[in-house]
């Protein structure tokens, strides 16, 4: 069983680059003295790297992968074809922006372990997330034009399921880029879903005004540069107000006006079958935890 964590441990940083213990323990259900052991192990075989993260209190650190490490992930998730060692080798610069990404997912599945049959059923990756809007281009290599930082699936039982897409901006892109970003996801997102209206663009950001500022743009944009009359939902919540009111009650502002909690957005409808969810996976204590 430690051994299949390990291997574990090696696969979730490959596909979310930098992760905290905490983050970790959540996402894959071990105490997170153990992901505190495993990490020590990995390190000292060369598999991973400590990350000061400077911007949060009492020298919190994540974990990176080497290029070592991440050769071995990838060949782990399947990836031999694909990997180059390059983009590993200095480790990530975007520390903030993958922390708080991945902080996001986080909180969803903490918030959803006391209830039951409720909870995350997928969270996709940046590259994964990319990978299911790749779209054909004439006389050019197929691209994705629609790249979020994340995409998740969220069960709620006898109720449906919340789609959405996370953009977490941490204020360093352009109003102007963000707009690009909307468009796309305007101009794509209702050739891909059916029921687009209950898909949901998430842009958690920094500021108060800037939160206001995004919603205006989008607003002007349903008004006069899509072609299509159904659109995906797009919503934006200051990171703060995030945090400080939790998943469950932090009011999250659409167009309109209108203010929705997480939770409480439109929902496409059920799945036939239960999907396994993020963070429950039946684990046994590793044999050093053993009483």
């Amino acid at each position: 069983m430690y051994y299949e964590a390990k291997k574990e441990t090696l696969v979730m940083l490959y596909r979310h680059t930098l992760l905290t213990a905490g983050q970790l323990a959540i996402l894959l259900h071990y105490k997170p003295k153990t992901m505190y052991n495993i990490a020590v192990e990995l390190r000292e075989k060369g598999l991973l790297r400590s990350v000061l993260l400077p911007f949060l209190k009492r020298n919190h650190v994540g974990y990176t992968l080497t290029a070592y490490g991440a050769r071995a992930a990838a060949s782990l998730a399947g990836d031999e074809t694909v990997f180059r060692s390059k983009g590993w080798e200095d480790g990530p610069v975007q520390l903030e922006h993958y922390y708080g990404t991945n902080a996001f997912f986080a909180d969803v599945i903490r918030y959803s372990l006391p209830r039951e049959g409720e909870g995350l059923i997928e969270w996709l990756d940046p590259r994964a997330a990319a990978e299911r809007y790749v779209q054909p281009r004439k006389g050019r290599k197929p691209s994705a034009l629609v790249r979020p930082d994340g995409f998740g699936m969220y069960v709620l039982p006898g109720r449906g399921r919340l789609a959405f897409h996370l953009e977490y901006d941490t204020g360093t892109e352009t109003l102007w880029r963000l707009k690009e970003k909307m468009l796309q996801y305007g101009d794509l997102l209702p050739v891909i879903w059916p029921r687009v209206e209950a898909v949901h663009v998430l842009f958690l950001t920094r500021g108060q005004n800037r939160t206001r500022m995004l919603m205006d743009i989008w607003e002007a944009l349903a008004k006069g540069s899509f072609t299509r009359e159904t659109l995906p939902c797009m919503w934006v919540i200051n990171e703060q107000e995030w945090k400080e009111q939790g998943v469950g009650e932090a009011l999250w502002q659409g167009s309109g006006g209108q203010q929705l909690r997480l939770l409480d957005m439109p929902l496409l409808p059920p799945l036939p079958d239960a999907i396994p969810i993020l963070g429950r996976q039946p684990r046994e204590q590793p044999p050093m935890e053993r009483k």
